[in-house]
């Protein structure tokens, strides 16, 4: 059947307004995170109802981190070893599956449903084994997966719930007799503002917890290992940078803030 109108995957709709932000936020040379990076972040969390907002380079990024997240020694009991199961579904984006894959651990694959094309529900408490420790899923394109059923599942088995919502920013569920939105109701949730999605930075994405270990190690992770609340390309605000020791080998931690 012949299509009567094409709609765009992707389109573009700025101002004047954006074109001044633009010239601003480059005029001052900052090149790495800053004044509009922090407000971003900041508005973002208030926007989802979150404590913990982490800007990334793509949502490809965020999904990395939040899988990488899970392995920190700081998790203790609930940390994540090699050869540990996450479930997912086997027809999902690609950055979904390969975090798993790259951290050693093991995608253990299951159906979707036609119609909704999210996981089925049904499937994933059969797929639950001794080595299971995690659930990644998308809400494909913006329709939420059963989530109410799946943070249960999540409970009953002491199991982390990373919600990839790059396609879903802004779609709520209502959880608990509350509209929670996409990304706020698992232990993380993962967004992408590639040119496609609701709102773009060109590239870009970001992370968000109400977790404020999580939100620590992710942040560390992040930042090439580091563990302060100096900000990028600043330091010395901590007072801390050279008073401490750290031995040559294992993991180690610094707290600084």
């Amino acid at each position: 059947k012949k299509l009567k109108k094409r709609i765009p995957a992707a389109g573009k709709l700025l101002d004047e307004n954006d074109l001044v932000n633009l010239i601003d936020s480059s005029l001052d040379l900052w090149l790495t995170g800053g004044r509009f990076n922090e407000k971003f972040e900041k508005q973002f969390a208030e926007y989802l109802n979150v404590k913990h907002c982490l800007t990334t380079t793509s949502g490809s990024s965020a999904n990395l981190l939040a899988i990488s997240a899970l392995s920190s020694p700081l998790l203790k009991e609930r940390k994540l070893n090699k050869g540990d199961e996450i479930i997912t579904v086997a027809a999902g984006f690609p950055t979904t599956i390969n975090a798993i894959v790259q951290n050693g651990f093991v995608p253990v694959f299951l159906d979707s449903e036609i119609g909704t094309y999210n996981v089925v529900t049904n499937d994933i408490e059969k797929a639950v084994t001794s080595k299971t420790k995690a659930i990644i899923l998308a809400h494909t394109l913006g329709n939420m997966f059963e989530i109410d059923k799946i943070k249960s599942i999540c409970e009953r088995h002491n199991l982390w719930l990373i919600e990839d919502s790059c396609d879903a920013l802004g779609s709520e569920f209502n959880f608990d007799n509350h509209w929670m939105k996409a990304g706020t109701i698992g232990d993380i949730g993962t967004f992408s503002f590639y040119p496609a999605h609701h709102i773009t930075m060109g590239e870009g994405g970001a992370i968000v917890t109400n977790n404020s270990l999580l939100d620590k190690i992710m942040k560390s992770y992040r930042d090439w290992g580091r563990d302060c609340c100096c900000p990028p390309g600043k330091d010395g605000i901590c007072g801390k940078r050279f008073s401490q020791q750290f031995r040559p080998n294992g993991h180690q931690y610094r707290i600084c803030c």
